[in-house]
C-alpha cells in the first residue's frame, strides 16, 4: 500500500505541475486532453488558489495561496449524498446518489449555481465533461449500474441523452474520441465518442482485478485497481498499451 500511496503522490504533483506549467497555475480541466487528470472519483479539487471539497450535502471554498494557512471563504448547500467534484473550464460538477449539479466559478470564491439534472437510476456516481457533453457513471448497492450521457450545450439546461446499461461502474476520463470506464473486476472499458451522445464499446482490458479509477493526462492513462496501479501509452486512444504495473 506504502508503494501506492507514492506512486499517487508522485503522478499527482507531477500531473498539477504539468497543468500549472501549461496554464499558468490553473489546474481546471480546460480540454479534452486534460480531463480526468484529477480522477473522477475525488471529493477535493484545486483550482487555482482555491480548494473545492464537498460533504455529504454541501460545498466548501477555501483560499490556499498561502498553503500553509488555507482561509476559509465560503460553503452553501447543494444537496443530499452529495459524492464526487470535477472542474472543467470555469464549471463545477458536482455528483450526488441522484443527481448531477453544475456550478460556475467565474467568481472562484463564491460558486454559483447554474443548473442540475436528475438521474433515473440512483447510486454512487462520478462525473466528467468535455466540451457540449458529460458523462457519469452510477451504481447501485446490488452491482447494476449505468453509464449516463448528457447534453450540456445549453448549461442552464442540461438533459439526459442515454443511459447505457454497465454491471458496477466506478470512475472514468477522457480522452479526445476516447471514454475511459472502470467496471470493477469487469475491467477497463474503452468507449468510441467520436459521436459525443453515442458512445460506442470500442474496447475492454480485464486486469482480473478490481478497476476503481482512471487519471488521463497526455499520452499516459493511470488505472487504479484493488491490487495496485497500472500504467498504459494512449497513443492510440483506443488501443492502450500496457507500459507498467506498481503492486501493491
Amino acid at each position: 500500500m506504502k508503494k501506492i500511496i507514492l506512486a499517487f503522490a508522485f503522478l499527482s504533483t507531477f500531473f498539477l505541475h504539468q497543468s500549472c506549467s501549461k496554464d499558468g497555475g490553473s489546474s481546471v480541466n480546460s480540454d479534452a486532453s486534460s480531463s480526468g487528470q484529477n480522477g473522477s472519483l475525488t471529493r477535493f479539487i484545486i483550482v487555482a488558489n482555491t480548494l473545492y471539497t464537498v460533504s455529504n450535502d454541501a460545498l466548501q471554498v477555501y483560499n490556499i495561496s498561502n498553503p500553509s494557512s488555507p482561509v476559509f471563504k465560503s460553503t452553501q448547500q447543494v444537496g443530499f449524498a452529495i459524492q464526487t467534484i470535477f472542474p472543467y473550464q470555469d464549471k463545477l460538477f458536482i455528483g450526488s446518489n441522484n443527481a448531477m449539479y453544475i456550478y460556475s466559478i467565474s467568481n472562484p470564491e463564491t460558486p454559483t449555481k447554474i443548473s442540475e439534472v436528475q438521474y433515473f437510476v440512483r447510486g454512487k456516481d462520478p462525473i466528467v465533461a468535455v466540451d457540449s457533453v458529460a458523462y457519469s457513471t452510477v451504481r447501485n448497492a446490488w452491482g447494476g449500474g449505468v453509464l449516463n450521457t448528457f447534453n450540456i450545450k445549453n448549461i442552464e439546461q442540461p438533459r439526459t441523452i442515454s443511459a447505457t446499461a454497465m454491471f458496477n461502474p466506478y470512475g472514468l476520463g477522457i480522452k479526445d474520441s476516447a471514454l475511459y470506464v472502470c467496471e470493477a473486476d469487469s475491467g477497463l472499458k474503452i468507449f468510441n465518442i467520436v459521436k459525443p451522445f453515442v458512445p460506442t464499446l470500442k474496447n475492454k482490458i480485464n486486469f482480473n482485478e478490481i478497476a476503481y479509477d482512471v487519471i488521463v493526462k497526455g499520452n499516459v492513462l493511470v488505472c487504479y485497481i484493488k491490487g495496485g496501479v497500472v500504467l498504459f501509452d494512449i497513443t492510440n486512444v483506443h488501443l492502450p498499451v500496457l507500459i507498467s504495473i506498481i503492486k501493491n
